[in-house]
């Protein structure tokens, strides 16, 4: 099942991707779109990443918070798509640097 979520100008959208990890367990794995070309600009695809909350806080600026299933690890995160900008947050450190390199940076937590 997907939930798209889209940027105020309609240039991109959040895709949640959600999936039954276990018995009334479910993950909403994002994606982030370019809309103009169809491109999966980040992804954390391949690790169990939830998104809890998603909000545009521009045309060209997205917020979530996120949790990896199961255990305790969460992440605040800023994409800023049109520069390939991101920064991600978490209880002890954080890191910022190009969408691919943060979906990196995540993924080795």
């Amino acid at each position: 099942m997907n939930e798209d979520i889209y940027s105020p100008n309609q240039s991109y959208k959040i895709t949640l991707s959600s999936y039954e990890i276990k018995m009334s367990h479910w993950v909403a794995q994002p994606y982030l779109i370019r809309l103009s070309d169809d491109v999966t600009l980040f992804s954390l695809k391949g690790d169990p990443w939830s998104a809890f909350t998603v909000k545009w806080l521009d045309d060209v600026t997205v917020e979530m918070e996120l949790a990896r299933y199961p255990g305790r690890t969460s992440a605040r995160l800023i994409l800023q798509p049109a520069i390939d900008q991101a920064t991600a947050t978490t209880y002890t450190s954080s890191f910022s640097g190009t969408l691919s390199e943060v979906s990196r940076w995540i993924l080795d937590l």
